[in-house]
């Protein structure tokens, strides 16, 4: 227990005691008594004013002890337990943290620093400082549940943004004690660095990109040594090619593989050297899945230009309209003449309208020249052909119009919703001189290329628009990739049986991929230990895509293949030193539902509690008005039992 003061300001009351003497003097009572001659008298008051001592007395007491008690009641004198300082613990989970030091690893470490830092009765903020900086745990939880929120961490994001963790940090508890654990070197002012990790050997992938003809892959290495490490090229399991690369010490280095066909997923891998510290940068992905086409055209003018496309699967289908397929292009319109809302949800459409029996000839006077979908295609003058009898396209319902003949009739229009488009003309193309212009293959060539089969994103980024991942194991992940790998993705993140259903393809893709998978799975055997762990099951994971997304996730991170410290200097309030108020009233953990953090005016109103005294304070008051009134006895000449008089002195 320690003694506080709610309100400290009223101490300086105290200031008034030296004024209280001072009154005292000045209030002292002056008797008259008669005498039979003044000279002694005045003889005796000149040699007393020489010589005045200064003798307390119990009416000056009182006085003192009146207002001294007023003052420190109005203060607010309260026993209080002793309070626990609240502290903020930032563990950074970039994918440096990753690499193997010793028997552990690095974030092995840092957990085992932090482990003691969450433990206690006080507040404590355990925040995770990725790409983004994230809570783990309730500000109030209890020493378990951080512990088994620090657990729960893992490293892996492609950087570890500490200004923003630290921010968070400010604005969750200002003031607090900041501790950060790094493997970095960190200017973080006031923030005290736990720094784990020694400078290690590693080699990893910095930059993979395919250009025309060729793909180019760059590496970086850290240590004190050259090294000379083997890139592969692989595609569905296949080895492209192979070559090493010269990599100097703390250098980078670069190897160019000639290839004629580009399509599909390349996955590039290094077979990492012996001591080679970290695996999430041994292997990294681009490129794209084909994008599949369905089509019912019978004139031929659309298939031989999506067959052109490169990286595309075209099928025939009288019924295209009912099959599954990246792209849907038609040439006899929707059922019923219009887009129903169903169809919609199931993909991707380019529509033409049914071949008129009787056409009517216009020419297209003006269209939309920035949109991304007439890029390269010039419509000037393009003659079409239109049904008299079929109802003309509108603007209404999402509808947005692209091209419109000299009498301002639209005769091509877009429309998207949730990643979802679908592009309609009202003309066949075989009404129109469209398909013997350069415009057609450019405009094939563009609808095809809005088809988004594949995404890419950095280690720890979250994944676009919230899609349901099926991993190698065919687990499903949601949120955040920590791993190099190539899934199965699917956009009904919100329902259990698509999750469900897409999990049973990834299944039966894997089974029926498993002969193609062994001659795989036995190279990566042939690796180093942490890039077979690294890569296992990756093949076999990109079988049989015919559906959905693919996302590729990659380091690609040079300054976290180095694993050599660097010294860097966070700038944010809370590193300089700076203290703020919470400017967001609630802040929601992961997975622990929202934590309730209070303002500063919230907490001035809690310490004013209504203005109540404290139970010391109301004993001071009693004892100060006690005092009060004995001084008034005393001064009034009342005679109190306690209190011895002196003779008095005449004036």
């Amino acid at each position: 227990m320690t003694l506080t003061f709610l309100s400290p300001a009223f101490l300086w009351l105290l200031a008034a005691l030296p004024l209280v003497v001072a009154l005292h003097f000045l209030r002292s009572r002056r008797r008259r008594v008669d005498v039979s001659a003044m000279f002694l008298w005045q003889r005796a008051r000149t040699t007393m004013a020489r010589r005045r001592v200064f003798t307390p007395t119990w009416l000056l007491a009182a006085q003192l002890l009146f207002t001294a008690m007023a003052a420190v009641a109005l203060a607010r004198p309260a026993l209080v337990p002793a309070a626990v300082p609240d502290r903020v613990v930032i563990v950074d989970a970039s994918a440096s943290m990753a690499a193997i030091d010793g028997a552990l690893t690095r974030f092995d470490r840092a957990v085992e620093v932090a482990r003691p830092l969450v433990d206690g009765s006080g507040r404590v903020a355990l925040i995770r400082a990725g790409l983004d900086a994230r809570l783990e745990a309730p500000l109030d939880a209890t020493a378990l549940q951080r512990q088994a929120a620090l657990d729960a961490l893992r490293p892996g994001d492609a950087a570890a943004d500490m200004g923003r963790a630290l921010a968070l940090a400010e604005a969750l508890l200002p003031g607090a004690d900041v501790h950060i654990v790094s493997d970095q070197d960190l200017t973080v002012g006031r923030a005290e660095l736990h720094r784990v990790g020694a400078p290690a050997q590693n080699v990893g992938i910095s930059a993979l990109d395919v250009g025309i003809g060729q793909v180019f892959v760059a590496v970086v290495a850290s240590g004190n040594l050259p090294v000379e490490v083997e890139v592969e090229l692989f595609r569905d399991g296949e080895n492209l090619a192979s070559g090493s690369v010269l990599v100097p010490s703390n250098g980078a280095g670069s190897i160019t593989f000639p290839l004629d066909d580009l399509g599909g997923i390349i996955e590039a891998r290094l077979v990492a050297p012996p001591g080679d510290a970290l695996a999430l940068d041994d292997v990294a992905f681009t490129g794209s899945r084909p994008v599949t086409v369905v089509t019912d055209d019978d004139h031929g003018a659309l298939t031989r230009a999506l067959e052109a496309v490169p990286n595309t699967t075209v099928r025939y289908s009288v019924g295209a309209r009912l099959l599954e397929a990246d792209l849907k292009v038609l040439t006899r319109g929707f059922v019923g003449g219009q887009a129903q809302g169903d169809d919609l949800a199931r993909g991707n459409y380019l529509v033409f309208a049914p071949a008129a029996a009787e056409p009517v000839f216009q020419v297209v006077r003006d269209w939309d020249r920035a949109h991304p979908l007439l890029r390269f295609v010039d419509l000037r003058d393009l003659v079409i052909g239109l049904d008299p009898a079929r109802q003309p396209l509108s603007e209404d319902d999402g509808w947005r119009v692209l091209a419109r003949t000299a009498d301002l009739t639209p005769v091509l229009r877009v429309r998207e919703a949730d990643g979802v488009w679908q592009l309609e003309a009202a003309f066949h193309p075989s009404q129109t001189d469209l398909v013997l212009r350069p415009a057609f293959p450019a405009l094939v060539t563009n609808v095809v290329s809005q088809v988004r089969t594949t995404t890419r994103v950095r280690l720890g980024e979250g994944l676009p628009g919230g899609v349901t991942v099926l991993g190698a194991d065919g687990r499903v992940a949601l949120g955040a990739l920590l791993e190099p790998g190539v899934f199965q993705a699917s956009q009904s993140a919100g329902s259990a049986g698509a999750d469900q259903a897409g999990a049973d393809q990834a299944g039966a893709d894997r089974a029926g991929a498993d002969q193609a998978g062994a001659a795989a799975e036995a190279s990566d055997a042939a690796g180093s230990a942490a890039a077979e762990t690294s890569n296992r099951g990756l093949p076999d994971a990109r079988q049989g895509m015919t559906g959905g997304t693919v996302v590729l996730a990659s380091l690609l991170a040079p300054g976290e293949s180095r694993l050599e410290p660097v010294g860097t200097a966070v700038t944010s309030a809370a590193a300089a030193g700076g203290v703020g108020s919470v400017a967001q009233e609630e802040i929601e953990g992961d997975g622990a539902g929202p934590v309730r953090v209070a303002t500063d005016g919230e907490r001035r109103r809690e310490d004013r509690s209504g203005g109540a005294f404290t139970t010391a304070a109301y004993v001071l008051v009693g004892l100060a008005l006690a005092a009060l009134v004995a001084e008034w006895l005393m001064f009034s000449g009342m005679r109190l039992p306690f209190v011895s008089r002196r003779p008095q002195r005449a004036a």
